[in-house]
């Protein structure tokens, strides 16, 4: 029994401590939450108290920014889309990537060379941006080949658009080892297709022969029957080999433009609206430093 007395007591001691720990606790954090609210008014008293010369601290950044906006150079912005044959991207992905830091470091003398084109058009590039169109559509440890390119580029000059378009499908497709591949590729389809002429060229004989003979005509080559419908089909098939190799040797491009660089007339920036805030903003924050250390008391 007196076991059960004192082991109630030392329960109801320790709830009674537990309630004074959380009471403690609570105060702290009103007093913490008081505080910071009596801070963040006496902040917004002052910006009321001295709303005058922020308003002229806002006032002046928008006029620097509206300068900013006035002496800066405008810009041009088009994108154009690039479809590649059987090359990893990724090797594409490189060379635009060499680009891209040319033009980030202002090397305008590699530039042109790169890209075949003179100085000042070189310098006329602001900045060149390139996507994968595909990537997100891949696994990761796929491979992606063959996917379309994206490249934005922001030029000074506007009428650079058609120019650069060439010069920068041709510094793709010039790539020694792209350039390689394709003369291997070439030389293979027209063998093929020289093969297809001759093979074509002598069945016509031999049809001819036979639709006009001027001879007696045993109606048999190297002892077997000869039949028109087969020399008829096997020239067709012959033929529609030869036209779709071809085809391939007119899409013999490692680089192909899908949709080029559209013409613009107005410039894509800077833009004003954007430059004015900017200031602003800056000089708002900048003033509200000036009435803190304004209001600070002196010791």
């Amino acid at each position: 029994m007196y076991e059960n007395k004192q082991q109630e007591k030392r329960e109801k001691n320790n709830i009674q401590h537990d309630e004074i720990d959380l009471y403690f606790i609570y105060n702290k954090i009103n007093l913490f939450a008081n505080r910071i609210g009596q801070k963040i008014s006496y902040f917004f008293k002052l910006l009321f108290i001295y709303k005058w010369l922020l308003i002229l601290f806002v006032l002046i950044g928008g006029a620097l920014g509206y300068l900013a906006f006035y002496v800066t150079k405008p810009y041009y912005s088009s994108t154009m889309t690039l479809m590649l044959s059987n090359i990893r991207n990724e090797f594409i992905e490189d060379q635009l990537s060499k680009l891209t830091d040319m033009v980030k470091e202002d090397n305008f003398e590699e530039i042109a060379n790169r890209l075949d084109i003179n100085l000042e058009a070189a310098k006329q590039i602001k900045a060149l941006n390139f996507s994968n169109l595909d990537e997100d559509r891949i696994e990761e440890d796929s491979i992606l080949v063959g996917s379309p390119f994206k490249i934005e580029l922001l030029l000074y000059d506007r009428k650079l658009f058609n120019s650069m378009e060439p010069a920068i499908t041709n510094y793709l497709e010039n790539n020694r080892y792209f350039a390689k591949q394709k003369r291997i590729r070439q030389k293979q389809l027209e063998s093929l297709i020289n093969k297809l002429e001759s093979e074509i060229s002598s069945i016509d004989s031999i049809k001819t022969e036979i639709g006009s003979p001027r001879g007696p005509v045993n109606g048999f080559v190297y002892g077997q029957p000869i039949d028109p419908t087969n020399l008829y089909r096997e020239s067709v098939n012959m033929y529609k080999e030869q036209v779709s190799l071809s085809a391939n040797l007119d899409r013999l491009e490692n680089v192909e433009v899908i949709t080029g660089f559209a013409p613009r007339l107005y410039p894509s920036g800077p833009n004003l609206i954007k430059y004015i805030l900017i200031g602003a903003i800056v000089s708002f924050l900048f003033g509200v430093i000036v009435v803190l250390n304004k209001a600070r008391p002196t010791k």
